[in-house]
């Protein structure tokens, strides 16, 4: 009993030390799973087209797609090999795309056959979904300073 008595404060400020550290540990180790999350998305590029019907008037945007994040690297070099074959088939798509898809704010009817094209050319389901950001309608001057009319 008098061990207890002569050494009670080094034993609590020892078991506090152990807390703090077990406690600094656990943070640590949940701050560094954090860092290795990868995103699931894949950049399918810049997209810039001034369709058939209105010479008025660029848009442009910004185009994404979100896959199955166990099959991304897959998706990745599938899409690395098509790219080419890619764009050019959504940009003919874009040139031709019907003036009521262009006033859409979700641009749904131009989500779905993008994906449908993308889809197509990855010959497996593996696209959740295409997100398109940045959209942007730029009347000709703007899109194109160097033209003289």
């Amino acid at each position: 009993m008098s061990f207890v008595r002569r050494y009670w404060a080094a034993t609590l400020i020892i078991a506090m030390v152990a807390l703090h550290a077990a406690i600094i540990g656990y943070v640590r180790s949940r701050v560094s799973g954090l860092q290795t999350v990868e995103t699931n998305t894949i950049d399918m590029g810049r997209y810039r087209f001034q369709p058939v019907e209105d010479k008025s008037k660029v848009y442009q945007f910004h185009l994404h797609v979100v896959v199955d994040p166990v099959k991304k690297q897959k998706c990745q070099d599938r899409i690395t090999e098509r790219t080419m074959e890619i764009h050019e088939e959504s940009e003919l798509l874009l040139r031709q795309v019907d003036p009521t898809w262009l006033s859409d704010p979700e641009q749904r009817q131009i989500r779905d056959r993008l994906m449908d094209i993308i889809r197509k050319h990855l010959e497996e389901p593996i696209i959740q979904r295409v997100l398109i950001t940045n959209w942007l309608e730029l009347p000709v001057s703007a899109a194109l300073p160097n033209v003289t009319n």
